[in-house]
């Protein structure tokens, strides 16, 4: 699953590329979270739902240096998530402005790992 963010400029002039992540923490699958790409002042943007395995795949992503981060499910009014601690998802993976997280989307196909610290 994913979403490929809107911005400035013509669509069909922005070069664009597909992206497999792989999230860990302490070397298992992080399998229950959502991961962004936000594109820092540029609008652009792509979200995924990490799998069993830990992973995400992105089509479509605008090529560009991207902020990342790590959050629990969200869930929604129909289908609401338990709540839980999720320790396997450290604090400062969760926000824009504290994640150390960071991408850089090249042509062609990406395949990106983040290994959350505590």
């Amino acid at each position: 699953m994913f979403l490929a963010g809107c911005g400035g400029g013509s669509e069909e002039q922005k070069q664009r590329a597909d992206i497999t992540v792989t999230v860990t923490h302490a070397g298992a699958p992080v399998t229950e979270a959502e991961l962004r790409f936000m594109m820092d002042g540029k609008g652009e943007g792509a979200m995924g739902m990490l799998n069993e395995a830990g992973q995400t795949e992105l089509s479509d992503v605008v090529l560009g240096s991207y902020i990342v981060t790590v959050t629990p499910p969200e869930g929604t009014p129909d289908n609401p998530i338990p709540k839980k601690d999720y320790p396997n998802i450290p604090q400062k993976y969760r926000s824009l402005k504290d994640t150390p997280l960071k991408a850089d989307v090249k042509a062609g196909s990406n395949e990106l790992t983040f290994d959350l610290k505590d």
